[in-house]
């Protein structure tokens, strides 16, 4: 309020004081016939003096209340008016896919934007600004909060939606460090999003009372405010995933690929085209009916005519809201060789005598049966003294078959083969030196070894007892090839000896990807370093067990090798937010590697020494999509990073679900950018009342003419 203006309410005694003047002009006269009037007079003497009384109060009231809205009055509560002062703010804005929601309006994406543009426009001169991000890993629009709200918002309008599923309670903890960061005395938290079901109802009710606590725990405790945009969209179909083989896959071999689509709708959806693409050329197409609220599969198999990095991808063409969940993509490696070296601990020059030669015949089976098509491994089998380096060097897969023990140098070579991303198989036999094995190779558990060889189980001969494989659901991607009984049953192979592995039950690094009917495991795996190592509890020859004359031995050796052969590679189907990393062999200079984005964009990364090799890192991965790495050699890696497709449900919090969201986080709903600027005014500079006060006066004015003229008719 203008106080200065207000002593123009002093005018309120300018009627008082004519009051009183016009009382003294006034002069008695005495005439004859005033006693006919006395009568009168002093029965309405009182009416008149009343009427007047009310007249002043109406007319004094008048310049006391002009006065009143000339001094521009306001509500401020018990709070300080802040007027034009800067202020801390943080918005949060989901940038995830679901934002890509398209209505007629634009898509969600576009009105959080031009939300956030409105509120930081708004903001006054040496407000602090940061944004944050919500879409994959929560990111800074700026690494630190900047001033200028110009260059913010400038930009705001470079920026794209798409990326992967929301984090919520991630995106809140890193708005808790911004603020906390902050130097305004006011502080503000607005969250734009379209507050989808799924990102929120991930966060227990006591982690929302938990968020609330560490905001009122902040030094200047913030504002927040959120702001739902968007309206709830039920028809959605997506490709939620594609299933196929993990295991090496070599040139014409057959993948079989899994499509995986889901309605998310409540109504039937009618020939939805599915096409399934290699490279980006379409490779095959269906059409398909999908009900409401259904999921349904499709196999689309494929064959790759070359080696190297491919992508294949599935694409459901329908007119739904939101496109960007109707793709879903993955990188494949096809091998042209895997170069497999076992040694043999027991050799022999007798035909399937030796140790591997059953291994080297169901490793290398067309080899072997002179067809015309080329194995996808190959093998080349040494004695233990012939253990080198550059044999490990030319080597993805080591096999370690009835070896008794191996020289120091020799052990010292291994480790470091597998600590930089080789695989090595160890195979039990009767040769084994089982004190070299537990002292140096299992080492307490440091060493290569998952477990130490323990007591030898089980008699060789037709009548002694034996044991085989359980017959399970196997887990491993190496052996869950064998779930479809088509393709073989490991249990029907009799394993008559066999060690003992004894695995700690609080050693997490150590896989079991086997068992024996005997309660043992037959297979264990361990990682070491950025390789593997797998250990077999029998032999890998016919000595202990009828495994090799089995048909499925060609397919578990197959699947345990080629499995083993890929795992060392690093992951090119990664999740949004993860690092896309290429591990560039015979390569020992530094280099740096170009990476073309989703979007188009292209970045450079530079290599760092590993180990014998080169590791090219890319950790802006948070749009999904293909990201392809190009190397020195002019070969192209792909990696493709895909999100959860949680978010592809479109129903969204209601009026009720969000109100309870706020009441629980302390918050405030607001409906538009609008209603937070009313707010912010009112917060800023109070309400003001002054048109209240002139409706008033109008009144006021209005009612002294009607007093007046009723007054004087009755006086008349």
């Amino acid at each position: 309020m203008n106080q200065a203006l207000l002593w123009g309410a002093a005018a309120s005694l300018i009627p008082l004081v004519i009051h009183i003047l016009n009382r003294n002009r006034f002069r008695t006269v005495e005439w004859g016939a005033m006693h006919l009037l006395e009568s009168v007079i002093r029965v309405n003497h009182k009416r008149f003096r009343l009427d007047q009384l009310i007249l002043l109060l109406v007319r004094c009231s008048i310049p006391l209340l002009l006065a009143f809205c000339l001094a521009r009055p306001v509500l401020t509560g018990t709070q300080g008016l802040e007027g034009e002062s800067p202020v801390s703010i943080v918005i949060l804005l989901d940038n995830s896919y679901s934002m890509e929601t398209n209505s007629e309006t634009g898509t969600r994406f576009e009105k959080a934007v031009e939300a956030a543009t409105r509120l930081i426009g708004e903001t006054s001169r040496g407000s602090e600004i940061a944004v944050i991000l919500t879409g994959g890993i929560p990111t800074r629009l700026f690494d630190e909060p900047v001033f200028d709200s110009d260059v913010v918002i400038q930009k705001l309008s470079r920026i794209e939606g798409g990326m992967g599923a929301s984090d919520m309670q991630a995106a809140v903890d890193e708005a808790l460090v911004v603020l906390a960061g902050m130097s305004h005395a006011r502080r503000e938290c607005i969250i734009l999003s379209d507050f989808q079901n799924h990102d929120w109802e991930v966060i227990h009710k006591d982690t929302l009372q938990a968020i609330r606590r560490q905001f009122e725990s902040l030094e200047i405790v913030p504002e927040l405010s959120l702001m739902q945009l968007g309206k709830p969209v039920q028809e959605n179909i997506s490709v939620d995933s594609l299933s196929f083989p993990r295991r090496a896959l070599g040139v014409g071999q057959r993948l079989d690929l899994r499509a995986n689509l889901r309605n998310h709708g409540p109504s039937n959806v009618e020939n939805v085209r599915v096409i399934f693409r290699i490279d980006g050329v379409e490779d095959s197409v269906t059409q398909l009916q999908l009900a409401p609220s259904a999921e349904t599969q499709v196999l689309f198999p494929g064959e790759f005519k070359t080696p190297g990095s491919h992508v294949v991808e599935v694409e459901a063409v329908t007119d739904d809201p939101l496109q960007a969940d109707n793709r879903f993509a993955a990188a494949v490696t096809v091998w042209e060789n895997i170069k497999v070296l076992l040694v043999d601990g027991a050799p022999s020059s007798q035909p399937l005598q030796g140790e591997t030669d059953y291994l080297s015949v169901a490793l290398t089976p067309l080899t072997f049966g002179r067809v015309q098509l080329l194995d996808l491994v190959e093998t080349e089998t040494i004695q233990v003294k012939e253990l080198d380096e550059e044999r490990l060097k030319k080597s993805r897969v080591v096999v370690l078959a009835n070896v008794s023990k191996l020289s120091d140098g020799q052990l010292k070579l291994l480790e470091t083969y597998v600590k930089d991303g080789g695989a090595v198989l160890v195979c039990g036999g009767d040769q084994l030196d089982l004190n070299w094995y537990r002292e140096k190779m299992f080492l307490d558990g440091q060493g290569l070894l998952p477990v130490s060889f323990g007591p030898l189980l089980g008699e060789v001969g037709e009548k002694s007892s034996s044991t085989a494989v359980l017959s399970q659901r196997f887990d491993h991607v190496a052996l869950e090839f064998f779930n479809d009984p088509s393709n073989g049953d490991l249990s029907s192979a009799t394993i008559r000896r066999w060690y003992q592995l004894a695995v700690p039950s609080e050693a997490s690094e150590i896989v079991t990807l086997a068992m024996l009917d005997s309660g043992d495991p037959l297979l264990v795996e361990k990682n070491y370093g950025e390789g593997v190592v797998v250990q077999m509890a029998t032999a890998c020859d016919a000595d202990w067990s009828d495994f090799p004359l089995r048909p499925v031995y060609v397919p578990m050796m197959q699947q345990l090798i080629t499995t083993m052969a890929s795992r060392i590679s690093p992951p090119r189907n990664i999740q949004t937010g993860d690092s896309a990393v290429a591990l560039i062999p015979d390569l020992s200079d530094q280099v740096t590697v170009s990476v073309v984005t989703p979007d188009g964009l292209q970045r450079s990364v530079k290599t760092v020494t590993e180990g014998t090799a080169q590791l090219a890192r890319y950790e802006e991965t948070q749009r999904p999509g293909l990201y392809t790495m190009s190397l020195p050699s002019t070969e192209a890696i792909h990696f493709v990073a895909e999100t959860s497709r949680a978010e592809s449900s479109l129903d969204l919090f209601d009026e009720k679900e969000l109100a309870a969201l706020a009441d629980e986080l302390s918050a405030t709903v607001l409906e538009s950018p609008e209603q937070y600027l009313k707010l912010d005014r009112l917060r800023r500079h109070g309400r003001e009342v002054w048109k209240i006060a002139l409706a008033a006066l109008l009144g006021l004015l209005f009612l002294e003419l009607i007093l007046q003229q009723r007054f004087a008719r009755v006086r008349a």
